[in-house]
């Protein structure tokens, strides 16, 4: 195995299926702040400082370079990335029309997918010109962070949010195939480590955001047909 898989595979290992003293994979605990603290929020903050650090720190980018390098000079590239990062939302509305019931109805569920691609898109195309980073294949200068890889995260914690509770193998194939999105984007060379990193922390937290608005607009809605 080369070094950039065994450098890819840990990372997706660490961050996909950590798990916290209770057994659970902490990125397939119930996402709503409040009925798990704070843990939602670990797996996106360690993964864009990670990513950040790495971009950064000058001593940390011969990461990025042990990555690079890790790759066939002779590889043939491959456009699948760019359809791979929608899997996980595909995924959701096929389980829909399967007739399985989501958190949301169907409706819902579209907005609050799209909702969490604006935010997403909102964060990282700003920081793309801003910083300013050349691309490893030196096509532009727009290479933090991935934006393939935070729309590929987004879809995987809306479907995390929409049918994790079933099993937490379903979160785990949504998670995985984002992971396979960001990695395709090293193979492309089109990023570098940190930019995939931080890329997927933001889209993860942009779709949370997203729940976790809704959930706070429903309690207080809640509240007041209540009369409290």
């Amino acid at each position: 195995m080369k070094s950039a898989d065994k450098l890819l595979l840990s990372l997706l290992l660490i961050f996909n299926f950590h798990e916290n003293s209770y057994g659970h994979c902490f990125l397939l605990t119930d996402s709503v702040p409040g009925n798990n603290s704070v843990k939602q929020w670990i797996a996106p903050s360690a993964l864009f400082a990670t990513g950040v650090a790495i971009a950064g720190i000058p001593a940390l980018r011969k990461i990025e370079k042990t990555v690079y390098d890790g790759f066939n000079p002779g590889r043939k590239f491959t456009s699948i990335d760019d359809y791979t990062q929608y899997v996980p939302a595909a995924a959701v509305f096929a389980m829909d029309a399967a007739g399985l019931k989501g958190k949301n109805k169907p409706q819902q569920q579209l907005l609050l997918y799209a909702l969490g691609n604006v935010t997403a898109t909102a964060i990282v195309q700003p920081m793309k010109r801003i910083i300013g980073r050349a691309r490893p294949n030196k096509s532009d200068f727009h290479s933090f962070p991935s934006g393939h890889t935070s729309t590929a995260f987004v879809a995987a914690e809306f479907l995390h949010q929409e049918y994790g509770h079933y099993s937490p193998w379903i979160s785990i194939a949504g998670y995985t195939t984002a992971a396979a999105t960001g990695y395709l984007r090293l193979y492309n060379n089109q990023h570098w480590l940190g930019d995939v990193l931080a890329g997927a922390a933001i889209g993860m937290a942009s779709t949370k955001c997203i729940y976790w608005m809704k959930r706070k607009i429903y309690n207080k809605k809640k509240l007041k047909t209540q009369g409290l």
